[in-house]
């Protein structure tokens, strides 16, 4: 195969090597010849998640967000699970300032991928970019019944809670001595820094993440509450935590 298309050319794919071919021409900004790799690969291979999301790709590098739109919803018909196909429809809301629409879609791939580091950093972006929804998230962090609680790596609470103020205050505590303990686990096995801990119970989903070099926050959630969902809820408490902090100075 040739990286090359010449007007008129007729491209057969070989297997899904046309996925290959189509990036690396849509990297080089030859779009058009990209878009009919893509559209003669999903000629052959109409049932690849992939090729609609390259296809989608391309239209939304050649300013045609109504066809990316949906070349990345046929992608989520062949595969609902697709991450691409979500972080597609999620740019092109950015692109469009729908917020909320962006937010949507990157929690869902959150959800089906919360390991990955490109859709968290996305999705504080988009929160950032939402200075409302975080200032309404502020006050609800001094709420005991949201389940959030925010301290110091001295074990002081700052605001939140679980519970009564005692146990929030021993929860606090606690959390603090098991974040120093995470953070020298990490550093004796050299795994870097610590993003967030997960903590799965039968009653309960806990995550625990740091906020500021001094201060760090737990967010209890029910037992159901599936693992990408309690990732996205506590990188949106974090943020607001961080905003709280910033006003309290």
């Amino acid at each position: 195969m040739t990286d090359v298309l010449l007007p008129g050319t007729i491209v057969h794919p070989h297997g899904l090597a046309f996925l290959e071919l189509g990036e690396r021409l849509r990297q080089r900004g030859q779009f058009a010849a990209a878009a009919a790799v893509a559209l003669a690969g999903l000629g052959h291979y109409p049932a690849v998640a992939d090729a609609h999301d390259l296809l989608g790709r391309i239209r939304a590098d050649q300013g045609d967000d109504a066809g990316a739109v949906s070349a990345w919803r046929a992608a989520l018909e062949c595969d609902p699970a697709h991450i691409g196909a979500r972080k597609g429809l999620a740019f092109v809301a950015f692109r469009a300032r729908d917020f909320p629409a962006a937010e949507r879609n990157l929690e869902i791939a959150a959800m089906r991928a919360p390991h990955d580091a490109t859709v968290l950093a996305a999705l504080d972006r988009i929160r950032a970019l939402r200075p409302s929804s975080i200032a309404d998230e502020t006050p609800r962090l001094a709420d005991s019944m949201t389940g959030t609680l925010l301290y110091d790596l001295q074990g002081m609470r700052l605001t939140g809670g679980a519970g009564d103020e005692a146990a929030a205050d021993t929860l606090a505590a606690e959390g603090a001595g098991l974040s120093r303990e995470t953070a020298r686990a990490a550093r004796l096995l050299d795994l870097g820094e610590v993003r967030y801990l997960a903590i799965e119970t039968p009653s309960a989903m806990i995550a625990m993440l740091p906020v500021t070099t001094e201060t760090s926050l737990i967010l209890h959630r029910p037992a159901a509450t599936p693992i990408g969902r309690l990732l996205a809820q506590a990188e949106h408490a974090a943020q607001a935590a961080r905003h709280w902090l910033e006003q309290m100075r």
